[in-house]
């Protein structure tokens, strides 16, 4: 088995000129610092809309919550310079039962209106499935560092997580876009749009307000993506 995804996991899918220069791998306990690192970077900068950025006192709370519950689930990848090691890349994923339900009470209090809004784009397409569908790898978070930017890293990471949950049997790949040059991206590696919210008309289901109303074209728009894949006779 372990063969088999180091194998995955090395296997060029063609969208970086230089991915030799990487190492494409799962994460471990000793890349804690590092992931977290990027992962606060990304909590608090990244967000093209204004209101979407956590504030740093916060963002550290989600990112332990995201660290914990993803880094070491054997299906997040980090993307590491090979010369020094430097992380570069990273997509945190899980695998999820369709029909299955947010525990927001794990969700650290600043981040559940994000995540409020992640359900009301995803709609149906994951809820409210009949659990005998099996399961589909959800994407969490996938983000690389701006110097790598438009290098193509972030499509091979994508490329990569659908070769391994094929791997593991999971029908689909499926996740939320806040930004339009992503959902280009994703458009482009075959995902869908199946869930559109316009952010400045998006009302909040449990405290009622329009958080998000500084959002301006051409990242006005949240989304939800989904991907199918072809099932594998190879289950773990």
């Amino acid at each position: 088995m372990q063969q088999k995804l180091k194998a995955l996991l090395s296997k060029s899918h063609g969208c970086m000129k230089n991915r030799s220069d990487f190492v494409f791998r799962q994460c471990t306990p000793k890349d804690a610092d590092k992931i977290n690192e990027m992962v606060l970077w990304f909590l608090t900068t990244s967000f093209a809309t204004e209101s979407m950025k956590l504030k740093p006192e916060d963002a550290k709370d989600v990112a332990k919550y995201y660290l914990d519950s993803y880094l070491l689930n054997g299906q997040s990848i980090g993307v590491f310079e090979k010369s020094n090691g430097r992380l570069a890349g990273l997509g945190l994923f899980s695998i999820e039962n369709y029909g299955s339900k947010v525990n927001m009470e794990k969700v650290p209090e600043p981040y559940r209106r994000q995540v409020r809004l992640q359900l009301t784009a995803g709609g149906d397409v994951i809820s409210g499935k009949y659990p005998g569908l099996g399961t589909y790898g959800l994407v969490q978070l996938c983000t690389v560092y701006p110097q790598y930017a438009r290098s193509g890293m972030a499509s091979e990471i994508d490329a990569v997580a659908a070769d391994i949950f094929k791997f593991h049997g999971c029908r689909a790949l499926s996740g939320s876009i806040s930004s339009s040059y992503v959902l280009k991206l994703c458009l482009r590696a075959g995902y869908e749009v199946t869930g559109k919210v316009k952010l400045a008309d998006y009302v909040d289901s449990v405290t009622g307000e329009k958080p998000f109303t500084d959002a301006q074209p051409p990242h006005d728009f949240f989304y939800w993506v989904h991907k199918p894949l072809y099932p594998t006779q190879n289950k773990l």
